[in-house]
C-alpha cells in the first residue's frame, strides 16, 4: 500500500464545528501484500487470512489476503485524528464492519457531525463514519466521539480531561 498523500493538519476547535459539518474523504491504498506483512508484524497475527494467497483462494474462497479488521480502522481513525488536529482526542469509537477487502482494494473514509455539546466545558462531538472500497461498497460504518478543544484553551489544558456522556 502506497503512503496516503500527505495533509497539512491544522488543528481544528470546538467552536468551528456545528453539527452536519461534513469531515472530507480520506482515500488509502491500494493494499498490497507487504503492507499485510507489516501489519501482521505490529499485530503479531501470523493468521494465513492475511498473508497467504494460495491458503484464501483454496480454503476461503478469497479473491487474495484480506485486509485485517484492526488496520482498517487505524487507517479511519488516521483519517478522523488528522482532521481533529494534534490536541483532538478520540474518546469513543463503535464500528461495524459491512464487507471484507481484499489485496489491491482501496479504502476511502468519510464522517459527518452529527451531535455536538452544548456545554464549551464539555467539547465532545459525535461523528457518524463511513468506509468505502473503491467500487462504492461500504466496507465500515459506525459512529465516534470525538474531542476538540475550546479555541481560548491553553495549549496546556487537555481535553481528555472533559466530561463526556
Amino acid at each position: 500500500m502506497r503512503h496516503p498523500d500527505p495533509v497539512e493538519v491544522e488543528q481544528r476547535y470546538f467552536e468551528d464545528v456545528a453539527v452536519g459539518t461534513e469531515i472530507p474523504p480520506r482515500e488509502f491504498g491500494p493494499h498490497t501484500l507487504l503492507s499485510a506483512v507489516f501489519w501482521a508484524a505490529v499485530q503479531e497475527n501470523a493468521g494465513l487470512l492475511h498473508l497467504d494467497r494460495d491458503y484464501v483462494r483454496e480454503f476461503r474462497g478469497a479473491p487474495s489476503i484480506v485486509v485485517s479488521g484492526q488496520q482498517r480502522q487505524s487507517l479511519l481513525t488516521r483519517a478522523l485524528m488528522d482532521w481533529a488536529g494534534p490536541r483532538g482526542f478520540l474518546r469513543k469509537m463503535d464500528c461495524r464492519h459491512r464487507t471484507s477487502t481484499y489485496e489491491g482494494d482501496m479504502h476511502i473514509f468519510s464522517a459527518k457531525v452529527i451531535e455536538k455539546s452544548s456545554d464549551p466545558e464539555s467539547p465532545w462531538i459525535v461523528c457518524e463514519f463511513d468506509g468505502r472500497n473503491q467500487k462504492g461498497e461500504q466496507i465500515l460504518r459506525g459512529t465516534c466521539t470525538i474531542l476538540l478543544p475550546c479555541v481560548d484553551w491553553p495549549v496546556s489544558r487537555h481535553v481528555w480531561d472533559a466530561v463526556t456522556p
